[in-house]
């Protein structure tokens, strides 16, 4: 197996096409159990260990990527296919990172398409990635709460959360119950995702400074004065860091 504490922003190629391919197949093989997380769940859940506070320890993540339960581990062929499948999904994750600290506007999901009959239309479904984002919150949800009790955090999750949350009300429910609405979900959530990743920078940039990732000159924290992530024009201290736990 590879080694299970590398570093999660080790600068990596991005997965090709084929290797994406690749993993694909092997995440439906027979290999895997029926609570394996499927490419676009997995880009979900990867998603939210990197864009929120600072992530988990990768033997604890890669274990929830097999399934809920240590039953669900893989049967690898070998070592060496092993050490192929976990290195596809570790940069994978690395390329999201990368994503985001480059151009987080621009940070692209992998969604599904779907399609229905006697519809020609094929549709946006952020459902199954929304659920990976939400398993991802979950496995650290102490860690959010200071995102749960900013001023627009709730706000910049609600999609993510009506789409992949079992938590939600009938009312809620009725929101995400046809194609054309879980679409219309699916499309805010690159700009949800790029908030909640600026929202956490501050403390992810504070844990790499503690555990000597990068120097204390690097990725300053965000600024009480300066304007607020969120675009609302305010002053951070008055806005969304006036109730969060990030200075």
């Amino acid at each position: 197996m590879p080694n299970q504490d590398l570093d999660p922003i080790e600068v990596m190629p991005a997965l090709s096409d084929t290797e994406m391919d690749e993993l694909d197949s092997f995440l439906m093989s027979d290999a895997t159990s029926n609570e394996v997380m499927l490419l676009d769940c997995l880009d979900g859940f990867l998603t939210a260990l990197v864009s929120g506070p600072p992530m988990p320890k990768q033997n604890e993540w890669l274990a929830r990527v097999w399934g809920p339960s240590a039953e669900d581990a893989p049967t690898f062929e070998s070592p060496v296919q092993a050490e192929k499948i976990v290195g596809l999904i570790t940069r994978h994750l690395n390329a999201i990172v990368w994503n985001l600290q480059q151009e987080p506007e621009y940070f692209e999901p992998v969604f599904d398409m779907q399609v229905y009959l006697d519809d020609e239309r094929e549709y946006i479904d952020g459902e199954m990635w929304a659920h990976g984002y939400m398993i991802g919150i979950n496995m650290q949800r102490d860690s959010w709460k200071a995102l749960f009790e900013s001023k627009h955090g709730l706000e910049m999750l609600l999609p993510i959360r009506l789409l992949g949350s079992a938590d939600v009300s009938p009312e809620e429910e009725a929101l995400v119950a046809t194609p054309a609405q879980r679409e219309e979900l699916s499309k805010p959530i690159p700009a949800s995702v790029a908030w909640i990743y600026k929202f956490w920078a501050p403390q992810r940039s504070a844990a790499d400074r503690a555990s000597g990732k990068i120097s204390e000159n690097e990725n300053p924290k965000i600024s009480r004065n300066a304007p607020c992530i969120c675009g609302s024009g305010r002053k951070f201290k008055k806005c969304c860091g006036a109730s969060s736990a990030v200075e």
